[in-house]
């Protein structure tokens, strides 16, 4: 019988999560997995855009499975529907026989059909494989370095935690830095929503913690001026996401050393992250490193015509912010 794709039942998810939370559950007991991951999928933005997806082979059995995600994005002068592939899992005793590249397959034929622009995905298994399949990688860099024993904060900056009331000002920043670039994720409010749930709903489970140091909004003489999202690593700062009103480079680096500031005071004295172009050269003295990623590699299968990637030119056109990740 040939195999189909279909949108996972309970009982399938359940048999995926059994399987996969070895490899995928982040420090939490398969219970708080199952239930973080439903806390996710019962967000607005998830029940319109995304769906766990089964390659199965018509006996109950599961071949292969991912998870689809359909966010918008800009793409030179147009506004599109990208078909966002995470969580490619295949179960042990079915591997090395070709279910998850005929699952993909079929996925990216649905995607072209629906209208979807292109397919994307972030590989931690190097290029090659996705290559095969009609995948091309993305520019992907990544910056790290040592925080400066003394950090120079701006004048009049402040960070507080971030609220949900927060939410529009905060799409506004991500807006405007979105607004010139020919290739970015666009997001709204219920997508920044979804993003605030799933980092809540993980840290309650990881170590019972809540959200107030990790996104955070930057404050200029009391007015708002942009964000910032960082998590507390080993000994380490992690940059997960900054932005700034207008999209403004200069801030976000006022805002970064602010943040560092925190970091240090905290006993953390190492920094990484995914910066966007143009933004370690403006913090010189923290003197950063930016290489090629080895993980995390976002890839793009255009499916229309009008895709136009080779349009859009090298280099910084690529970056994708970590919170865009699916």
């Amino acid at each position: 019988m040939a195999a189909t794709l279909s949108v996972a039942s309970p009982t399938e998810i359940e048999a995926i999560y059994r399987e996969s939370h070895a490899l995928w559950g982040a420090g939490l007991s398969y219970s708080d997995y199952v239930e973080f991951w439903a806390d996710v999928r019962e967000t607005g933005w998830a029940r319109d855009h995304y769906r766990h997806l089964v390659w199965a082979d018509g006996r109950g059995g599961i071949l292969s499975s991912l998870k689809l995600y359909r966010p918008e994005v800009r793409l030179g002068r147009r506004r599109v529907r990208a078909a966002g592939i995470g969580a490619v899992f295949t179960p042990v005793r079915h591997r090395r026989k070709g279910h998850a590249a005929a699952m993909l397959r079929a996925v990216v034929q649905e995607a072209r059909r629906r209208g979807d622009a292109f397919a994307i995905l972030f590989t931690d298994i190097g290029t090659e494989y996705y290559a095969r399949l009609g995948f091309q990688a993305l520019p992907a860099f990544e910056s790290w370095g040592r925080l400066p024993a003394r950090l120079r904060a701006a004048t009049g900056l402040s960070l507080r935690s971030m609220d949900v009331e927060d939410l529009p000002r905060v799409r506004e920043a991500h807006d405007s830095w979105c607004a010139p670039r020919p290739f970015a994720f666009l997001r709204d409010d219920a997508q920044w929503g979804y993003l605030l749930v799933r980092a809540a709903s993980f840290y309650r489970r990881y170590d019972g913690s809540d959200l107030t140091q990790r996104y955070r909004l930057a404050l200029r003489d009391g007015r708002f001026c942009g964000y910032l999202v960082a998590v507390e690593g080993v000994g380490q700062w992690v940059v997960r996401e900054v932005g700034a009103r207008d999209g403004d480079l200069d801030v976000m680096a006022d805002i970064l050393r602010a943040g560092g500031m925190e970091a240090r005071a905290a006993g953390l004295h190492q920094v990484y992250g995914w910066l966007a172009p143009g933004l370690a050269e403006r913090m010189p003295e923290w003197r950063l490193r930016t290489e090629p990623r080895k993980q995390a590699i976002p890839m793009v299968a255009p499916l229309d015509e009008g895709f136009g990637w080779q349009d859009l030119g090298p280099g910084e056109d690529g970056f994708l912010p970590f919170l865009d990740q699916f």
